[in-house]
């Protein structure tokens, strides 16, 4: 866990290295696109190539550079969330904010529901509530959790992630727009023995399933470190 700790925390540095200078390029850039539509700037002219029959309209290029600066700004957000999942793995048992957690996977769950056509919804909980238990197994778990649902799901279909707080416990839960006999759970392995659930028990958590109204919610709880005083 440690080696791997230090290998994502080392890649993630040097892409946002690499991110940073894509982004002052293309804002240096924009800069001249800007600078070559002003008077007294006819080397800007030139250095384009625009002669009087060429269009000066650099509405569409300007448009072009935001769109790489608004990815260049996602793709940051995104690399940070995995510095911090990356430092994460180096802690065992600790107290942390349970939604901080949620949001370091968050932005990977999205975009992998995105990819399958499936509408996923997270709303995190009112406050910081913290959690005292194995940082990186209660994303872990929260990740198989929501990846086992997502796997039974068809485009079109929703998910909705919520966390809150209930019987002194920090609880996740999610609810599919399908039945659990349409989804195909509780997935096990070779021994039986249902994934996500030895997860959550392992971290001094609980685990539970219910259907109606042709949903299905799973609900993930753990214990809150005021809790455990």
């Amino acid at each position: 866990m440690q080696v791997l700790s230090r290998t994502l925390t080392n890649v993630a540095h040097d892409i946002q290295n690499h991110l940073a200078a894509i982004n002052e390029s293309a804002g240096w850039m924009e800069d001249l696109l800007t600078l070559k539509n002003k008077q007294r700037f006819g080397w800007i002219r030139r250095l384009f190539g625009l002669g009087k029959r060429h269009s000066d309209d650099i509405g569409p290029f300007c448009i072009a550079l935001d769109a790489i600066q608004k990815e260049i700004g996602q793709g940051s957000i995104l690399n940070k969330r995995l510095g911090g999942f990356a430092h994460r793995l180096e802690e065992t048992l600790s107290v942390f904010s349970g939604n901080k957690a949620l949001e370091e996977i968050g932005d990977v769950l999205l975009r992998e529901a995105a990819e399958k056509g499936i509408h996923l919804e997270m709303k995190l909980a009112n406050g910081e509530p913290m959690i005292e238990t194995d940082p990186p197994g209660f994303q872990l778990a929260v990740f198989c959790g929501v990846e086992q649902i997502m796997d039974g799901l068809e485009s079109g279909d929703r998910l909705m992630l919520e966390a809150g707080v209930g019987e002194g416990r920090y609880q996740v839960q999610l609810t599919s727009s399908r039945p659990a006999e349409s989804l195909g759970l509780p997935l096990k392995d070779p021994a039986g023995q249902d994934f996500s659930q030895t997860i959550v028990e392992e971290l001094g958590g609980q685990i539970w399933q219910q259907s109606g109204d042709g949903n299905h919610i799973t609900t993930l709880a753990f214990p809150l470190a005021a809790a455990r005083t």
